[in-house]
């Protein structure tokens, strides 16, 4: 074999290699990257916070407090994977509240995740407080983001308390902060006002005395903020309508209010990017009450009808007030601890290692090598003709003029 003919096969080989080397990095990131980055089967992780609960009314009564019985909250959280298959993970959660002597107690939640996208599917296994209280979360986030989160994205995330999701949004202008030697990306989500359901209503009768009605005399101080003076404006009231109206004003004032559990929230997160991992967490969340009576909008009827009282316009002000905002009953606001960050944070460099290995010096490790092959075959192939003429030209003696 000539020396032209061996450097020719070794540029082929080398052709051949950078070839078969681009097609592995290729099938690696179709391939490869979704069945190896996933939510992990080993998770298990303890983070912990620390903050203050508010009680802001008195617990036998509900009449406003003057100022609010606050007590020292911790919060224990558990969070580890019971269950994993190749595409779903069964992430188990136990929250331990406790603050003073008022609150004791222990939420379950149970999880069932996509391990690739991240996103709770609809599964018997999911459930919220209560094995038998199956709810479907599918199609939202909790307990981790995205691979890849973004900064300016809007993420659905599930809220057990109300049944439903709230929208988590990057924070404008605070996008990034170093936490832990990690760099990570600020987000907050809020709600107003939301009806809880009716398991995580019995979650909380367990360590509150939560009425389910109170009556107009118990109403009484919170009517009074709202401007209406009950004592005052219904013994002027009363004597100036019909005869016909006043019974039936009498009848419904004397029936006990239903009452209707809402829930705000105003959360933060700080988030780990590359696995979509919370590191931080904190929240601001209260409970409140708004009357629910079937008769409310009757008694706003029959208020309607003597507009030209000012008792009448007085009351019906009043009760727009009340079914528009809350009642404040409780309110408790929580950070992470600073320790508990540090652990959280090992745990989720470890697991942005492993998806950085996978999604970025992996295939940068295959595609380079098949920018070796491709220059050793450029070297290797065999010059061009006129290259060869050049090595093979014999000099030839000319002829002697005389």
């Amino acid at each position: 074999m000539t020396p032209s003919m061996k450097s020719k096969k070794t540029a082929n080989i080398a052709f051949a290699s950078s070839a078969a080397l681009l097609v592995a990095a290729l099938v690696w990131l179709l391939v490869g990257v979704p069945a190896l980055v996933k939510y992990p089967t080993d998770l298990e992780a303890s983070p912990q916070y620390t903050g203050t609960f508010a009680v802001l009314v008195n617990p036998t009564t509900y009449a406003p407090l003057p100022e609010p019985t606050k007590l020292p909250l911790t919060i224990d959280r558990h969070i580890e994977v019971v269950d994993s298959s190749g595409s779903r993970a069964v992430v188990a959660e136990t929250i331990h509240q406790k603050a003073g002597t008022l609150v004791d107690s222990t939420q379950r939640n149970q999880y069932v995740m996509d391990r690739r996208t991240l996103k709770n599917v609809k599964d018997p296994r999911a459930w919220a407080f209560e094995p038998s209280n199956v709810v479907d979360r599918s199609g939202t986030y909790r307990l981790n983001l995205p691979f890849d989160t973004k900064s300016d994205g809007d993420y659905a995330i599930w809220k057990n308390e109300f049944g439903k999701p709230y929208e988590m949004q990057g924070v404008p202008g605070d996008s990034t902060a170093l936490r832990a030697g990690l760099t990570l990306q600020n987000h907050r989500g809020e709600a107003t006002d939301v009806p809880i359901t009716d398991a995580y209503f019995e979650e909380l009768t367990k360590s509150l005395p939560l009425p389910t009605s109170l009556t107009l005399d118990q109403l009484k101080p919170q009517l009074a903020a709202a401007g209406f003076d009950v004592d005052a404006v219904l013994p002027a009231l009363l004597p100036k309508l019909s005869a016909a109206d006043a019974a039936t004003l009498a009848t419904l004032a004397a029936k006990p209010i239903p009452l209707q559990y809402v829930m705000s929230f105003d959360g933060h997160a700080a988030i780990e990017p590359r696995t979509g991992a919370e590191v931080v967490v904190g929240a601001t969340e209260s409970l409140g009450i708004k009357p629910s009576s079937p008769d409310l909008p009757a008694i706003r009827a029959l208020l309607q009808k003597y507009r030209q009282l000012p008792e009448a316009v007085t009351a019906a002000t009043a009760l727009d007030r009340l079914a528009s905002s809350a009642i404040p009953v409780v309110s408790y606001t929580y950070e992470q601890t600073p320790a508990s960050v540090r652990d959280i944070a090992a745990q989720v460099k470890d697991m942005r290692r492993q998806v950085i290995l996978a999604t970025v010096w992996v295939p940068s490790l295959l595609a380079g090598l098949a920018g070796v092959a491709l220059l050793v075959g450029a070297w290797s192939w065999p010059r061009g003709p006129r290259a060869g003429r050049a090595r093979g030209r014999v000099a030839v003696p000319r002829p002697v003029r005389t």
